[in-house]
């Protein structure tokens, strides 16, 4: 495996640990005090998700806009790319006060989002040898008698 796709698991891991380990860390009401490794959890998820968001800068530059211009188009980019730009937002609008966005619960839609994106991501990875073991085991059921 090469050394950008072990970087790329890497920080992927990380964002994803330090997410849920946040949401398990949550106070469950306004009145409970956070728990003391909240801070510390806070930093680090938001470290990974900075490298995180390079990471997908330079995918995006690099290995998107490549995949685009071929005929092929795969369901899993596109939504990898939606949930990628989706997330970010998220992300962005959890620093705003939860009064002023009243209709939609930016805490539980951040963490869907990643959640999602923690199930496509292996997905969208594997997806060639996902493709060819459905192919050689659709094969096989056509020879038998």
């Amino acid at each position: 495996m090469k050394k950008s796709r072990i970087g790329i698991w890497i920080i992927l891991l990380a964002t994803a640990i330090t997410g849920v380990a946040l949401f398990w860390l949550a106070p469950a009401s306004e009145d409970d005090f956070p728990h003391p490794l909240n801070g510390l959890f806070r930093e680090l998820h938001g470290a990974s998700a900075m490298l995180a968001v390079f990471m997908f800068g330079y995918l995006f530059a690099d290995h998107v806009q490549k995949k685009l211009h071929k005929k092929k188009h795969h369901w899993d980019g596109y939504l990898h790319l939606v949930l990628w730009s989706l997330l970010v937002i998220s992300g962005l609008l959890l620093y705003y006060p939860q009064d002023s966005l009243q209709l939609l619960n930016v805490n539980s839609v951040h963490w869907y989002l990643g959640l999602g994106l923690c199930a496509l991501f292996p997905l969208h990875f594997w997806r060639k040898a996902i493709i060819k073991y459905s192919q050689r085991t659709n094969s096989h059921k056509s020879r038998l008698p």
